[in-house]
């Protein structure tokens, strides 16, 4: 951003203070980078300190001016400058910080695009930027900055050599993102489906389609709502929504229809009004993602076949159905995180994918499920059997047994399911079971950390080879 000191603290207020030997261009320096990590600062940064569940941020403003910050911003604590540096006491960092996200909104001139949904939020949002970078310059959420933190951090990066700017919008309960849709005011919301994450914070189905339809009550009348309409409990939420709806999917009932879809050889494809379309993801669940930014490229003008060409270029983020090859065996890496809804899309890419010799389950945890976490668990079970045909399940975490449970019951021999505590116990159970031709599933929820496991694999192999 081009922002001078003076005018960061008019927009966010507070007391400022400067050093003895002040800044050397004093409030009419522009303000660095801003970070909320003080281990991440480098020289010129701002530190923002923000007030954690365990910590306040602002008690590393010290570090940060150590690391050569060139300013803190901090609430309600007195810092001293170092040297050549400011620090800026205001009631409430956070508040701050969205003040100061929502100025650099005001400015912008490019449109706005916002991503939720309960799955495939963090794909649909590369693959859209993936395709208006054929034609426009433009920023997206980094990372998983997609929460009330994130986000403002992500409008921080907009500025007028952009034409565009996808953010991402997460939420665990409910008013979350209607507050950051207020905050970034997107002219387009794209929501991807409804799913059964998060259950715990929700509390029920119904309720997670409200939250993520908060998008729909920010959008300005003149904008346009992308929405995954094969989805019936969407479609129900979505009733009076005052902007323009564009829905997508499979079925002949949508605006936009994905038709002629086939995915193999880590490739999806598929035909949209007689144009193919081709990306380089494994399993036919990333379509819904694709026809989102199809939709998106339209509204922006593209022609088809220049969004083909930016489907074309799209690259998976890590961690979700990366395929590799360990000691002759396929390891599909999927362990950045798990739902009911996203478990079900990996098990089908399982069952798809040819193998000459067995399908291996191996699952963590899907957290945040609340009362339904344990039935939830053993239809993941049932659906290991049933739906994937697999030949094995190793299943980890506190609901490990009940993903067991829910296999035994649906006809796997006892002596093919095991549950497991922890990481090291799972690996110890998994570096002599996979085989060569063996097919192999890694999927759980972020906070089991699955891809230790693929990396173990990988670092046995190594050793192994030598």
């Amino acid at each position: 951003m081009e922002v001078t000191l003076r005018q960061l603290h008019e927009i966010v207020g507070g007391r400022l203070r400067l050093a003895t030997l002040a800044p050397r261009h004093g409030e009419n320096g522009r303000i660095g980078r801003v970070v909320v990590d003080s281990r991440q600062v480098q020289a010129g940064d701002v530190f923002w300190g923000l007030p954690g569940s365990t910590f306040n941020g602002g008690e590393f403003a010290g570090e940060a001016l150590a690391r050569g910050a060139q300013g803190v911003v901090v609430g309600n604590r007195y810092v001293q400058p170092a040297p050549r540096s400011w620090a800026l006491e205001v009631d409430d960092a956070l508040q701050a910080l969205f003040k100061l996200a929502a100025w650099n909104r005001l400015r912008f001139g490019g449109r706005v695009v916002a991503v939720t949904g309960s799955v495939g939020k963090t794909t649909t949002r590369q693959m859209i930027r993936a395709v208006l970078e054929r034609g426009y310059t433009g920023i997206s959420s980094p990372k998983n900055y997609n929460n009330h933190v994130g986000v403002p951090l992500s409008m921080l990066a907009m500025d007028a050599r952009h034409e565009f700017a996808v953010l991402e919008l997460a939420a665990s309960a409910g008013g979350e993102i209607g507050r950051l849709a207020e905050l970034c005011q997107p002219q387009i919301g794209v929501i991807t489906r409804i799913g059964d994450a998060h259950l715990g914070g929700f509390g029920s189905l119904d309720a997670v389609a409200a939250a993520k339809t908060e998008l729909l009550a920010e959008l300005p009348a003149d904008g346009v709502a992308v929405l995954a309409g094969d989805d019936q409990r969407l479609r129900r939420a979505a009733v009076g929504c005052k902007s323009k709806i564009v829905w997508f999917g499979r079925s002949l009932e949508n605006d936009l229809v994905g038709t002629n879809v086939e995915s193999h050889d880590g490739r999806l494809m598929f035909d949209v009004d007689g144009t193919h379309m081709s990306v380089a993801v494994w399993g036919r669940h990333y379509l819904s993602s694709a026809l989102a930014a199809v939709a998106v490229g339209r509204l922006f003008g593209m022609r088809d076949a220049e969004i083909s060409r930016g489907l074309a270029d799209f690259e998976p983020p890590p961690m979700r159905c990366q395929i590799m090859k360990v000691g002759g065996a396929t390891i599909i890496d999927d362990s950045y995180n798990a739902s009911p809804v996203a478990m079900r899309a990996a098990l089908e890419l399982l069952r798809d994918i040819s193998a000459p010799g067995r399908r291996i389950v191996v699952c963590g945890d899907m957290r945040e499920l609340g009362e339904a976490a344990a039935p939830l668990h053993r239809n993941l079970g049932d659906q290991v059997v049933t739906l994937c045909g697999a030949d094995m399940l190793v299943a980890c975490g506190e609901h490990g047994g009940d993903v067991v449970a829910g296999a035994l019951a649906a006809g796997m021999p006892a002596s093919r399911a095991v549950a497991v505590d922890g990481i090291e116990s799972l690996f110890e159970h998994c570096q002599d079971l996979v085989r060569p031709g063996d097919v192999v599933l890694v999927k759980g929820s972020r906070a089991l950390a699955l891809e230790r496991l693929v990396e173990m694999l990988g670092e046995r192999e190594a050793l192994t080879s030598h």
